[in-house]
């Protein structure tokens, strides 16, 4: 107990009855005399709990039963936590099913790059002399809003954020656009020209606000990227793959888990 509240209760006790029965003061006189005499009262309550002397038979069980807790064998207190991971990853196995639009592949002549344990997805094309490469990250996903119904919940799950990169032979800078998508329309955020390889310094300039650019301007960008295959179809092929890659990756952790909690 810090001083300053004992101080307090001191004050209280000089206005009163205090624990060792002194006159009633006032004022400063009270104050002091009370202090004293509260730490005159002190140690004795001091001593009695450090010699164990609990008054409180549910305290001292509740001790006990930490006591128990902690001296458990470690294989006991894994038991229902290796269970619990079991029982869920194998109820994610039989109801997990691969998305038909997954299943089918992306939008040709796209090709997909992924790796297990890996968050980071691409898909690259030749268009003429330039390369496109779309890119995203599971874990770099909008967080889903959830509403009171079920639609609002699968429109929150729906929208999926991504970056086109254009390159050209020759050449080490390229234009990058960020995009989002529901499967049904692709809208531009931002498009940056930048080196290829991405800004060195992040005070670098990289462009406008998209939606201050003039109107006309803003379709031309829209029909570059349509004719690059950024479409909605692509983007609804996208909102599959991203909940698909989810659930691999999780079924994968939760197998990894279960395994070194059981070991």
């Amino acid at each position: 107990m810090s001083r300053l509240t004992l101080a307090r209760r001191a004050l209280l006790a000089a206005q009163g009855a205090h624990c060792c029965n002194a006159p009633a003061q006032t004022g400063l006189p009270a104050l002091s005399a009370a202090l004293r005499n509260t730490w005159s009262c002190t140690p004795s309550n001091s001593t009695q709990l450090n010699a164990g002397n609990w008054s409180d038979p549910a305290a001292s069980s509740n001790v006990g039963s930490a006591r128990q807790l902690w001296s458990s064998p470690p294989s006991l207190m894994s038991a229902g936590l290796k269970a619990t991971l079991q029982e869920e990853l194998s109820y994610e196995q039989e109801n997990r099913r691969t998305p038909e639009a997954v299943a089918q592949g992306p939008p040709a002549p796209f090709t997909i790059t992924e790796a297990p344990g890996d968050t980071l997805i691409t898909l690259n094309r030749a268009y003429g002399s330039e390369h496109v490469s779309v890119s995203l990250h599971v874990n770099n996903q909008p967080s889903a809003e959830f509403g009171d119904e079920p639609e609002a919940a699968e429109e929150a799950l729906s929208t999926v954020v991504f970056n086109t990169q254009i390159s050209k032979g020759g050449s080490s800078n390229a234009l990058m656009f960020e995009c989002e998508t529901d499967g049904t329309f692709v809208a531009i955020n931002h498009i940056s020209y930048e080196p290829a390889g991405g800004h060195e310094s992040p005070s670098k300039y990289t462009g406008p606000v998209f939606d201050e650019l003039d109107e006309g301007l803003q379709r031309e960008f829209q029909m570059y990227l349509e004719e690059r295959g950024i479409t909605p179809a692509l983007g609804e092929y996208l909102r599959h793959l991203v909940h698909d890659k989810e659930e691999r990756e999780y079924i994968a952790w939760l197998d990894n888990v279960q395994k070194f909690v059981g070991k």
